[in-house]
């Protein structure tokens, strides 16, 4: 029954509306039936970086009289509250809308962002609640952001006179770990991976004086489960933070997710990823459900280079730099460039402004459509919104989580430990996400994509990255390379 008037409704909705998606009908329908259904859902497509797919959810929320929350970007939530719901009264609904709520006489639908939900612990003890949880592709990040801890210099102290004892100990403790730190600093690092020793004694210390803060007492918990700690060094102030997060964050709010009913929409094509990420953890989506975008979906042009070196060879920054000289002779629209290296990154833009000037951008929003954008794959993926659709991607360096952080140094360790295949089943995942996310734009365009990291088609791996590409097809020739 719900399906048939969330049908009907959306009809009557679409009449004064122009969008243009050819599957909003098929979505409501179904949309519907997870609703009403007592499953675990996840619904994939590129869609849901638009808002078009809103009215169809929002009128089965509406329809179905059960208490549910609504998982949004605080964007989405302010385009609801601005361009939906008169629209939606006009279909007959009789609401009131308050501090971020729909409600009905008998239900009530919330909508929240992911900040605010993590922070909501009414929320996170709920069971057996209906929520719709958008933007599951960011969920790593969204939870390593919520989770990790850091305790600045400041943090040691309080403002209080009957503190200054308390005060100067520990002053006196930082100022030790401080000339201890920056003795075993590496040049070009501002990392410090702690020993057994000094998580131990911080262990001790924070247990011993968990009252004196909110933080100490987080520390205190976050150690004594066994979490990822590492300290940053600040050169400027030659002061030290320490940081603490979960190594396997998803394991924090497990119960959470086991407790409640889900429907959970990814704004990629396919996300594998997640279904990996849940499933590591024993929990069940039972059933994955792919809708097309509102788009012509085109075949990514993809062109690996022959005979290309390995990034650990002496000649491979000049050899990228030289490549990229090249392909960009013959460029047409905004070229992006991709590294999450940090040197080679700045060291393409230097040398490309050299040739090109101020066409050549370093995470900077273009302005004009025939500048060289120069950026890391986060920074990009980010900020693609904003910017024109690019007509050739070049990626020098697959984008395989950074060896030199500790998060990834302790993370790799730990699955090690566990005896567990901590490159497939950690480095690789992670890389197969930030690819697919930063080259989809070039499905709508059928953009080139080119790879200069030789490891693409030397090793097993990069060869299972290239096959998740898809649609995409290989092309041989992309001048001045043959």
């Amino acid at each position: 029954m719900l399906e048939i008037l969330s049908h009907q409704y959306l009809k009557k909705f679409m009449k004064n509306q122009s969008i243009n998606w050819g599957h909003i009908y098929s979505f409501g329908r179904i949309i519907s039936k997870c609703i009403k259904n007592e499953s675990t859902y996840l619904v994939n497509s590129e869609i849901f970086s638009t808002n078009d797919w809103l009215p169809p959810i929002l009128i089965s929320l509406f329809l179905k009289e059960e208490n549910s929350i609504f998982v949004l970007s605080e964007k989405k939530i302010q385009f609801i509250k601005q361009y939906q719901i008169d629209l939606l009264k006009n279909l007959g609904f009789d609401f009131i809308l308050k501090n971020d709520q729909i409600i009905f006489t008998k239900h009530r639908v919330r909508f929240i962002t992911i900040q605010d939900l993590l922070n909501d612990l009414d929320s996170l003890n709920l069971r057996n609640h209906r929520i719709i949880y958008s933007g599951i592709e960011n969920i790593k990040q969204d939870l390593k952001n919520h989770f990790r801890i850091s305790l600045t210099k400041k943090d040691w102290i309080k403002n209080f006179k009957e503190f200054e004892s308390i005060n100067q100990k520990f002053i006196e403790i930082y100022d030790l770990f401080k000339k201890k730190f920056f003795m075993r600093k590496i040049l070009g690092n501002s990392y410090i991976n702690l020993n057994e020793k000094e998580i131990s004694f911080f262990s001790n210390f924070f247990q011993e004086n968990s009252s004196f803060s909110d933080k100490f007492f987080s520390i205190n918990n976050a150690l004594s489960q066994g979490w990822a700690c590492w300290v940053e060094l600040n050169n400027t102030d030659l002061d030290w933070d320490l940081y603490l997060q979960p190594i396997d964050e998803l394991s924090q709010i497990k119960e959470f997710f086991s407790n409640n009913k889900f429907i959970f929409l990814s704004a990629l094509r396919n996300d594998n990823f997640f279904q990996m990420y849940f499933k590591k953890h024993n929990l069940d989506i039972d059933l994955v459900i792919n809708f097309k975008s509102n788009f012509e979906e085109k075949k990514i042009s993809l062109y690996i280079p022959s005979k290309q070196l390995l990034p650990n060879n002496p000649l491979f920054t000049n050899s990228i730099l030289d490549k990229c000289k090249k392909l960009l002779l013959f460029r047409n629209g905004v070229t992006l460039v991709l590294s999450d290296d940090i040197d080679l990154k700045t060291k393409l833009a230097i040398e490309l402004a050299s040739e090109y000037g101020k066409r050549v951008l370093l995470e900077k929003i273009p302005s004009r459509n025939n500048e060289i954008l120069c950026s890391s794959f986060d920074w990009w993926i980010m900020n693609s919104y904003l910017i024109q659709i690019p007509e050739k991607i070049i990626i020098p360096l697959l984008p395989i989580p950074n060896m030199s952080e500790p998060i990834n140094i302790i993370t790799v360790s730990h699955n090690k430990k566990l005896s567990k295949d901590w490159f497939k089943d950690f480095l690789l995942p992670e890389a197969r996400l930030k690819l697919e996310r930063s080259i989809s734009p070039l499905r709508k365009n059928s953009g080139k994509l080119i790879i200069l990291d030789g490891r693409a088609n030397k090793r097993s791996w990069g060869r299972l990255l290239l096959e998740n590409i898809q649609p995409s097809k290989q092309i041989h020739y992309v001048l001045p390379f043959d």
